[in-house]
């Protein structure tokens, strides 16, 4: 069994939040603090691009759900061994 330590974990989340002229600027400045992208932009909505470990998605989810969560999609984890070992399939 491998130890957490040996592997890396990440997990992507795509989210569409709905903003108005004044809430942009405050999504904004959580996208920024979890250094996320925003890769679309619209009037009334933004997605947004998120990786990391399980509780920096989670964090960011809960973050933006006083928003109003309009869609989310969410790998799930993938992980990869440290180093030059490789997981035999």
């Amino acid at each position: 069994e491998l130890d957490p330590a040996d592997s890396l974990e990440r997990e992507l989340a795509i989210i569409k939040v709905s903003v108005d002229r004044e809430s942009r600027s405050e999504v904004i400045q959580i996208v920024d603090i979890f250094r996320a992208k925003i890769i679309d932009v619209s009037q009334r909505s933004m997605i947004i691009e998120v990786t990391g470990d399980e509780d920096k998605v989670e964090a960011m989810i809960q973050l933006l759900r006083q928003f109003g969560i309009k869609e989310l999609a969410r790998t799930g984890k993938v992980s990869m061994v440290r180093g030059a070992k490789v997981i035999k399939v």
